[in-house]
């Protein structure tokens, strides 16, 4: 009957038999008669239903291409890859699929396997728990051939194998690479036609192995293939996934770095807990991976990195946990600070055994992926973690002090992508500074603030300055001129706190001229923000005053900007005046040799044109000047600058839409230009019920930052909102806040058309 079991020796005459060898051939090599031969053929034909040898053939063709054994879920997102690994399968004779545990290394190999298998018939070894002296025996069996006493086991696996380009599919090398190797130089050699196909978290490191490193599955965008998997599985159950459940979908895969065993954990796990519980649960730790099967070495992460670790050198185990325990992706010179000088090799080491992927960027940058970096410091002291992230945070301290010092006139492209690099170290190594009370918080603090105010900021950024400026602890020691950059740094996002570091400057400032100007300037940037009109023209004047008796054109042009913002605001409302105080800035930014801050010197500029209705067709040239220079420059915050403008304007050419707008202030941390994209938003709304969310929550803003402007902005534009919809209740407690912080002619003056004066009723405003 087809399909019956055979015996060792039935299944070693029909290996020989697909071989195209003769009986007299097939005796020869197995040291049996030929008689013996023909009366196992004989009941090899009775099992598989066979009528000639070519039929033998074939059935034994189909024997072994059942042996590929494929799971039973979706093979999704590696479409690309398996292209990849056809192109080099076809270059190459050895090729070795490397990448960490649980990267889906074993997965695509067999899917390949099975994909080409009438091009390269697949002969599929399992070698987890092999020796390296069982490496050949099992080769031999998978291939039907059984060990003679005495006998070259390699030479008739060679042999066998030279029959028909064969793709030999050797699984999990890692523990048997030796082996592997030597086995792998006599099958070249001998057998021509054949094709190596290894899978391993380390190469076996022979002159002829071509390395494919396998990466996790991407994990960015709407049709990341992480995603497309985690989603599959969830389907899987009969449960089609709801929007809701793809927004969380995306967040665990994120979490999960596209590692394709913890999606698999992920999805089986999800059937308990719900996908917003283990979302949840998975921002803390990944504890909750776990299954009761398959045993082995796949059944947790815990026990898939335990696979590994322990082939590790204690000198790897030691530099790994210290990488480990930094916060972000590190470079070769990073990795030296907080280890050795020296360690490029322990590190090349690492990266062979697939503990470590490179993250990209120049210098080159490496990481660990989050699973297993948490399984890494579950093995490291806290004492060695403390360590390495003071370390971390001096390192940073050193290194961006350093930079900050051409920041202002500098806005090249190395400039920019050194920024981008430094700019998320340097505020995990502040909010480490700050939770450990560590003195490299305040100088950690103040060259954030400069490289956010220079070249951009994001959200995350901004809001670590915050958090150190409201320490006691950070701000005590702080001179005015850190007190300074500080507060011109987070002045996108708190107001209030901004007036708090302007009374310490002015308290701490004494008799040296520096450090009243710095004071002197801040107080100023804070009134000009809070539209204290005559209080910042005042305070602005003295430390323009300072600063010309100390020669600083920096600080005159700076000055300069923000007397222009002084004027633009309720309370001095002189555009005309504003417009001229920022071109005088742009012309002393421009001896100071800053060109960032002359164009945002023009952008705003261009803003009070744009929002006055002065000089209308100017303001547009302006900020088509000001998309130029930020496109070239790469700077996004200033584009996004640049575009609010357009928007303004109405141009239909504007360098982003609303919707990339407010995205972009979003995870800028730029607040006061988030609250003016809502206000267009709002304004652009189909009808005032529409307008409602975006003005709320620009009010809520508002109110958080302690924007007394855009509260007054928002408030006016509810009432006229709630009015229109017909809520006079809502419409009165808009105007009645609106007074609160405006005044009694404010609130007259934004009373929709129709409104009852409250006075003229004899009633208040409620």
């Amino acid at each position: 009957m087809p399909g019956q079991t055979l015996t060792p020796r039935e299944s070693a005459i029909l290996a020989a038999v697909e071989r195209r060898l003769s009986n007299p051939e097939i005796a020869s090599e197995l040291f049996i008669s030929v008689r013996t031969v023909e009366s196992h053929i004989a009941s090899l034909r009775r099992k598989l239903g066979a009528e000639s040898r070519a039929e033998l053939i074939a059935a034994a063709g189909e024997r072994r291409e059942a042996s590929v054994r494929l799971p039973d879920t979706r093979f999704v997102g590696r479409e690309d890859e398996l292209d990849a690994l056809a192109a080099l399968v076809d270059a190459h004779r050895c090729v070795s699929i490397t990448g960490p545990g649980g990267v889906g290394k074993t997965r695509l190999a067999l899917e390949f396997a099975n994909r080409h298998r009438s091009e390269r018939p697949p002969i599929v070894v399992e070698l987890e728990h092999a020796e390296p002296d069982d490496v050949v025996p099992r080769i031999a069996r998978a291939l039907g051939l059984e060990a003679v006493p005495g006998g070259d086991v390699l030479a008739s696996v060679a042999f066998a194998l030279s029959a028909h380009p064969y793709l030999l599919v050797l699984d999990n090398i890692d523990r048997v690479g030796s082996a592997v190797q030597a086995a792998a130089r006599r099958i070249l050699r001998d057998a021509p036609q054949a094709r190596l196909l290894g899978t391993t978290r380390t190469p076996f490191g022979d002159p002829a192995e071509h390395v494919y490193a396998l990466g996790p599955l991407s994990v960015e965008g709407a049709d990341a293939a992480a995603l497309a998997m985690f989603l599959d599985r969830l389907a899987a159950r009969g449960e089609p996934p709801t929007a809701a459940d793809r927004a969380l979908a995306e967040r665990i895969c994120a979490r999960l770095d596209g590692l394709p065993l913890a999606i698999e954990l992920a999805a089986s796990v999800s059937r308990y807990l719900g996908l917003e519980e283990l979302a949840d649960r998975l921002d803390r730790d990944f504890a909750a991976l776990d299954r009761a099967a398959p045993a082995g070495r796949h059944r947790t992460l815990e026990t898939t990195f335990e696979w590994t670790w322990d082939l590790l050198a204690d000198d790897e185990k030691e530099v790994l946990c210290r990488l480990a325990a930094l916060p972000r992706t590190f470079d070769v010179e990073l990795a030296a600070a907080v280890t050795q000088p020296g360690v490029e090799g322990v590190l090349m080491r690492l990266l062979d055994h697939s503990m470590l992927v490179p993250a990209g960027g120049s210098p080159r940058r490496f990481r660990l992926l989050a699973v297993l970096r948490e399984f890494v410091r579950a093995r490291t002291d806290a004492a060695t973690i403390r360590e390495v992230l003071e370390r971390h945070a001096v390192y940073h301290a050193d290194v961006a002090a350093h930079f900050v010092q051409r920041a202002r006139v500098d806005d090249s492209h190395e400039a920019m992508r050194i920024s981008e690099r430094l700019c998320p170290e340097v505020n995990a190594a502040l909010r480490w500074a700050i939770a450990s009370r560590h003195p490299a918080a305040l100088p950690l603090a103040a060259t954030l603030s400069v490289g956010i105010e220079q070249y951009g900021s994001d959200v995350d950024s901004v809001r670590s300055v915050a958090m150190a400026a409201r320490d006691e602890r950070v701000v005590a020691d702080a001179d005015a001129a850190q007190l300074l950059v500080m507060g011109a740094g987070i002045a996108y996002l708190d107001l209030p706190l901004v007036d708090d570091l302007a009374t310490r400057a002015l308290a701490r400032a004494g008799d040296d001229a520096a450090s009243r100007r710095d004071a002197h300037h801040l107080a100023g940037l804070a009134d000009a923000y809070r539209d204290r009109g005559p209080e910042a023209l005042a305070n602005l004047a003295e430390a323009e005053r300072l600063a010309r008796e100390l020669g600083d054109e920096w600080s005159i042009a700076s000055v300069r900007q923000f007397r222009g913002i002084a004027l633009r605001g309720a309370a001095l409302d002189d555009p005309a005046a504003a417009i001229a105080e920022f071109g005088a800035a742009m012309d002393a930014f421009a001896l100071a040799g800053d060109a960032m801050h002359v164009n945002n010197a023009r952008y705003m500029m261009a803003s009070v044109a744009a929002q006055s209705g002065l000089e209308p067709e100017r303001a547009a040239e302006w900020a088509a000047e000001c998309v130029d220079y930020a496109t070239t420059a790469g700077n996004t915050h200033e584009l996004a600058h640049a575009a609010l403008v357009q928007q303004q304007l109405g141009a239909t050419d504007a360098a982003m839409d609303l919707d990339e707008l407010e995205a972009s202030f979003r995870r800028l941390g730029d607040v006061r230009c988030l609250t003016r994209t809502l206000f267009l938003e709002a304004d652009r709304a189909p009808s005032a019920i529409a307008s409602l969310p975006r003005l709320e929550e620009a009010l809520a803003i508002a109110d958080e930052a302690g924007d007394r402007g855009h509260q007054a902005a928002a408030l006016t534009r509810l009432a006229a909102a709630h009015w229109a919809n017909g809520d006079a209740t809502r419409a009165r407690t808009a105007l009645g806040r609106l007074e609160a912080i405006a005044g009694p002619e404010a609130a007259a003056a934004a009373r929709p058309d129709g409104m009852a004066v409250a006075a003229e009723v004899g009633t208040r405003v409620p």
